[in-house]
């Protein structure tokens, strides 16, 4: 075929069949829903003990500054963020 030609396939061209949707509760959405609840409670987990790990820098360095706003306000991110990683553990998925 010379160059610049551009060759046409004259077979019938394929059907897209869609695929089929999942009723809500089938085994699989279940088991797809049970895997994304599952990841967003250890990114919370995950959050909430960084934070803590914040809250104990900012109660610390205000105890260096002798500032008690600063250390209050430290452990209020150490009660908040432990409260959040605690109340994953008891969720069900």
């Amino acid at each position: 075929m010379p160059a610049g030609r551009v060759r046409f396939d004259k077979r019938r061209p394929r059907t897209v069949t869609p695929m089929p949707i999942e009723p809500w509760n089938s085994p699989k959405r279940r088991a797809r829903r049970k895997m994304i609840w599952s990841k967003a409670h250890v990114a919370l987990a995950a959050i909430g003990t960084l934070s803590a790990v914040a809250g104990i820098a900012v109660a610390i360095n205000g105890g260096l500054e002798f500032n008690r706003t600063k250390v209050f306000v430290g452990v209020g991110i150490i009660v908040v963020s432990t409260i959040v990683y605690v109340s994953m553990l008891f969720v069900d998925d």
